[in-house]
């Protein structure tokens, strides 16, 4: 069986670093982008179990990221994350089809709840190159 894989879009480097090697320890095999341009081509290419998504990220927002990814992928669970605490930003992720909704600050605990139950809902699966194209 293939681990399960994670894709974090984030501009907050050092949490990133931190959450992909939690993650890591936890047996997902993990990818970054450190923003919503680099998370669109990588979405545009790659298949992974689980999407971390950012809701402010420099060049292409969070909530278009996952617009736009929801587009082609209705199956693919997205957990939306934000340190924003407006209710309707929320609200706006879920309808946009995100799977789940954390707040910043998040525990790795947390985090690593969030991203197993949500690999769990999907099955295992691991991050297919469509391109044949490294990362």
């Amino acid at each position: 069986m293939s681990a399960s894989t994670v894709l974090i879009v984030d501009d907050d480097v050092p949490w990133t670093e931190t959450a992909a090697e939690a993650l890591r320890d936890a047996g997902f095999t993990v990818f970054l982008a450190h923003d919503g341009d680099q998370g669109a081509v990588l979405l545009g290419r790659e298949t992974p179990t689980v999407v971390i998504i950012d809701v402010h990220l420099p060049g292409l927002d969070g909530l278009q990221l996952l617009r736009d990814f929801r587009r082609k992928d209705h199956v693919t669970p997205v957990v939306m994350i934000s340190g924003d605490d407006q209710t309707s930003i929320q609200d706006r992720a879920m309808a946009e089809g995100a799977s789940a909704f954390l707040r910043k600050p998040i525990s790795l605990a947390m985090l690593l709840r969030a991203v197993s139950r949500q690999a769990k809902a999907t099955g295992n699966g691991r991050l297919q190159r469509r391109s044949g194209e490294q990362l």
